[in-house]
């Protein structure tokens, strides 16, 4: 299997950063392919332009963008990493998804039915916040993301997310005991997600 990584934060050494490094060893300990995509080492652009826009008279994919749906295309499993900024993914992730999930490539029109083009794909979302779950959840900012981003942007092209896992309380300075206890839950949720796919494709081949 195929696993694709967005990762989105500025800091090399982030807590986001060793979250995605832990997935990229588990999925290859099952025998997986992992390829990451670190939008801000990439110097990834997140402004879309004009001429991007449905409505243009010409509308371009450019080189940059068609080189991330590439990678889109070619995983079966794909794994979002990003802080949570205002109760949102920070800018950089949004602009990925505003140019990346573009028309004619992750979902098409027909009428007014909105047709996704990313059915059959898995995915996984990774976030931290410096605020509790109490807070999130009593300020009600948990359910505003998770239906934005789970709900809508992720079901509308056709992926099914299998699993949101949110690491609260992440501040500077996080022991490293704690650190190393949820990078532990990251490898084990990996582990638990996909452990088997490799042993089903052996088996599916047998039988084949």
């Amino acid at each position: 299997m195929h696993h694709l990584l967005i990762v989105c934060h500025p800091k090399r050494q982030s807590f986001t950063q060793s979250v995605a490094r832990a997935y990229a060893e588990a999925a290859k300990a099952l025998g997986h392919d992992a390829t990451i995509r670190d939008l801000y080492r990439l110097g990834f652009d997140p402004v879309l332009g004009t001429r991007e826009l449905l409505d243009a008279k010409n509308p371009i994919v450019p080189a940059v963008v068609r080189r991330e749906q590439r990678c889109l295309s070619e995983a079966e499993a794909i794994a979002f990493f990003y802080p949570l900024w205002w109760a949102f993914m920070p800018a950089m992730m949004k602009g990925y998804f505003d140019r990346v999930l573009s028309s004619g490539f992750a979902y098409d029109f027909k009428g007014e039915d909105m047709i996704p083009r990313l059915a059959g794909k898995k995915a996984m979302i990774f976030t931290s916040s410096g605020a509790d779950m109490a807070y999130l959840r009593h300020s009600k900012q948990w359910d505003a993301m998770r239906i934005l981003e789970e709900d809508h942007i992720l079901s509308l092209c056709g992926i099914e997310l299998i699993e949101h896992m949110h690491f609260p309380s992440v501040m500077p300075g996080l022991p490293k005991r704690t650190t190393e206890k949820h990078l532990a839950k990251v490898t084990k949720t990996v582990q638990k997600c996909f452990g088997t796919t490799r042993m089903a494709r052996a088996v599916h081949a047998m039988r084949g």
